[in-house]
């Protein structure tokens, strides 16, 4: 392993910025905790969303580019295109570990070493581009859209080494960044699988869905499955679609909103079975959890979900309205007559592979390589170094 030197003095960490302690922040968070001594920059500091262990230092100054921060938007994208360029205070260390996209804007010194961690490649200007066409204006969407990708291409080779949430993003790197297979490690995100225990809760008669309640959860296709159901369906979790979600669910869903870590174990715990649609999702947390808990799996069968799925073992997959393929509706029903062979403790030891300190050891590992293909001392110079 390298060694960091006292106090981490050699390498610093900085993530694009705290704006909505979502998945991207606590995995930012969780790097600082890797490297716990390394200062942490972000580009946008909330205090607010902070845990009480992590203190960040905000690394985009001067009042234009924090109105900037603050309005979000393009203005916020400018803003992080200017400010990350020079990032003084990042230059100064040998090795800098990056979280976002909006870092690769940064111009390193020739001789620091660049651990970048990515968890998605702009996906509205790559692979969900079609969705364009049910946009407004979708020429000029599609201009925009080219100019982004022209925008980045400058910025995606710039790192030593890249890290990504999935084998599925990795895939993204390659065909739209053009990032070479062998400088790509995939590190999963960090899941507190220890937190969560199939005996927290008895096994109860309900199902169970947790995310945010936006478009690109789709759990609108949840709420039609259940009402073609007489099974009881939980839904915890609050956004943008969740006043038309309780207008087309039936009297079998409950929606219950925000639920805090301790009520979110026991109803992992407690559920059936947990039920996951998101479109083609990177990676998807709630449904590790879900595992973590010893709770079966029913996800749908795209993304990164269809390998957390293992058929018949841990969960059944299903496939959306109108695709080939079992829908939701009748992967619970055969759920219901079949269940799944492994007994919740084997669910859960399932999922220790996205756990926390195999994040942590991959995180090491990702730093340990970028470092020794970075290193530029000619081979000549090691003989007098070693006095051969």
């Amino acid at each position: 392993m390298i060694d960091f030197g006292p106090g981490g003095r050699g390498l610093a960490v900085a993530h694009w910025g705290e704006h909505a302690n979502g998945g991207g922040d606590r995995l930012a968070w969780e790097l600082a905790r890797v490297f716990e001594d390394a200062p942490f920059y972000v580009g946008w500091r909330d205090e607010s969303i902070e845990p009480t262990d992590i203190e960040a230092e905000q690394l985009i100054q001067g009042r234009l580019l924090n109105r900037a921060l603050e309005r979000g938007g393009l203005a916020r994208q400018l803003a992080h295109l200017v400010g990350w360029q020079l990032a003084e205070p990042l230059r100064e260390y040998d090795i800098l570990v990056t979280s976002g996209n909006e870092p690769l804007f940064y111009v390193a010194p020739t001789e620091q070493t660049w651990v970048a961690y990515i968890h998605h490649t702009n996906r509205r200007q790559s692979d969900q581009i079609t969705a364009v066409e049910s946009a407004r204006f979708p020429r000029l969407r599609l201009l925009l859209h080219y100019a982004i990708r022209v925008l980045f291409d400058h910025n995606t080779h710039r790192p030593d080494r890249y890290v990504v949430n999935s084998e599925l993003v990795k895939r993204r790197l390659e065909r739209y960044w053009g990032v070479p297979s062998e400088k790509i490690s995939v590190v999963y995100p960090p899941v507190d699988t220890h937190e969560y225990d199939p005996d927290d809760e008895e096994t109860g008669e309900y199902y169970a869905t947790l995310s945010r309640l936006d478009w690109h959860k789709d759990v609108d296709g949840i709420v039609r499955a259940f009402n073609d159901l007489e099974s009881r369906l939980l839904v915890a979790g609050d956004g943008p679609e969740r006043e038309r979600l309780e207008q087309l669910a039936g009297d079998n869903i409950e929606f219950l909103g925000y639920v805090d870590e301790a009520e979110k174990r026991r109803l992992l715990s407690g559920a059936k079975a947990f039920v996951f649609n998101g479109r083609d999702e990177d990676f998807g947390i709630a449904p590790v959890e879900a595992l973590a808990a010893g709770t079966p799996l029913l996800g749908v069968e795209e993304g990164m979900t269809q390998f957390q799925v293992v058929d018949g073992r841990n969960g059944y997959c299903h496939t959306r309205a109108g695709e080939s393929g079992p829908s939701l509706a009748e992967t619970i029903r055969r759920f219901e007559t079949e269940g799944v062979e492994w007994s919740p403790a084997e669910i859960a030891a399932f999922a220790d592979r996205f756990s926390v300190d195999a994040f942590h050891e991959g995180m090491r590992e990702a730093v340990d390589t970028a470092v020794a293909s970075a290193d530029i001392t000619p081979d000549w110079y090691e003989s007098y170094e070693t006095g051969d």
